[in-house]
């Protein structure tokens, strides 16, 4: 068919041939057609799927995504195939593909565009397959698949990007591989590609890992910053904060520095000292005193290590202190537990007729005769 072409169209571009042009242009048609149609079809089926699996909403945006780095893998390799069967002018003078040379340059270009493109496809199906298994450990009672899931897949796409940096120095460049990771060693190959900081917080990333002192979902305290473990990566931790601010910390502090996990507390400490007037009667300020410890004795959220003292003779208030061991795991439940004692406890001090003092001083003047 193609001889029959090259007889009867006499066209020839660049020293190609009719014939080549036509397989050019079909290869290239065919290509665009995948694309177009094959992507979003796949896409599709992927889709249907996963919602077997999965009912989380972002799933189907992940998928929308496959078909675009599909498309572009499928539309390149379709366009390397077709330059393939196109030959240089010879006019160019360009050397053969196993030298170097312009030729060898087009050829090495194509092949890292090719696999960059099908690195975009595997991080998308990476991507949804972490949504469907993060998905499904929420419905387990622990929270440490929360945190294995996230690892996991930041694990799974470090080691994609290390098969590909080796597949591309081997099938690519040609580069001995097992000769320059001998040369180098592990470790110094490992500090070349990522760094002296980086490999730090990855080997934190392991530590903590493995240590667990907290996982997605506490409650922490790290120096001054509070707030929830949203993501633990290889290199940074993700905290929400109280105001609701996202802050990113490298691993590395995370380890180095005392981390304070609220979720760990099952009791909570409440220390309030109580001001009371001068003017407040021994016999008022001992009933108040043993009425409050009477009323944290009886609490059903707190121990039997409470403690209510007379500390003090303060310089314009009578001073009681009081310590409530509330017990819960929540912080914001400690909270609300605090916000009822402290209630009951002004109660207390005005039904026995006392009263709350405030800075005070008084002024004795004297007249000069």
């Amino acid at each position: 068919m193609f001889q029959f072409i090259d007889q009867y169209i006499t066209i020839s571009v660049m020293g190609n041939k009719a014939s080549d042009l036509v397989i050019f242009l079909l290869i290239v048609l065919v290509g665009i057609l995948l694309k177009r149609f094959l992507s979003p079809v796949f896409s599709k089926i992927v889709l249907r799927i996963v919602q077997r699996y999965t009912k989380e909403a972002h799933t189907e945006r992940y998928i929308k995504n496959i078909h675009r780095p599909l498309g572009r893998f499928i539309i390149f390799s379709f366009v390397y195939l077709a330059f393939l069967q196109l030959h240089f002018p010879e006019a160019w003078n360009l050397k053969p593909a196993q030298e170097f040379g312009l030729k060898l340059i087009l050829r090495k270009t194509y092949q890292l565009v090719l696999i960059y493109a099908f690195m975009e496809v595997l991080f998308s199906f990476i991507n949804v397959l972490g949504v469907i298994f993060l998905e499904k450990a929420k419905l387990t009672e622990t929270k440490t698949d929360d945190y294995i899931v996230p690892f996991l897949k930041e694990l799974i796409k470090v080691l994609v990007v290390i098969f590909a940096v080796v597949f591309t120095l081997g099938n690519v460049f040609n580069v001995n591989v097992a000769t320059l990771v001998t040369g180098l060693g592990i470790s110094g190959l490992a500090v070349a590609l990522a760094g002296k900081e980086t490999l730090e917080n990855l080997f934190a990333s392991f530590t903590i890992f493995l240590d667990r002192p907290f996982i997605v979902g506490d409650l922490i305290q790290v120096g001054d910053i509070i707030g929830r473990i949203e993501k633990v990566g290889f290199r940074t931790t993700r905290i929400r904060t109280m105001e609701r601010s996202l802050i990113t910390l490298p691993n590395k502090m995370m380890i180095d520095q005392p981390v304070d996990n609220w979720n760990e507390r099952k009791i909570w400490r409440m220390k309030l000292d109580l001001t009371l007037t001068y003017s407040t009667s021994r016999e008022v300020l001992y009933k108040i005193k043993e009425e409050i410890a009477q009323y944290l004795q009886e609490h059903a959220r707190t121990n039997f290590d409470n403690k209510v003292f007379f500390s003090a003779f303060g310089d314009s208030s009578l001073n009681l202190t009081v310590f409530a061991f509330i017990v819960t795991g929540d912080f914001f439940d400690y909270q609300a537990i605090c916000d009822e004692i402290n209630f009951k406890l002004h109660e207390i001090v005005t039904e026995n007729g006392g009263d709350f003092a405030f800075p005070t001083r008084t002024l004795h003047l004297f007249k000069e005769n």
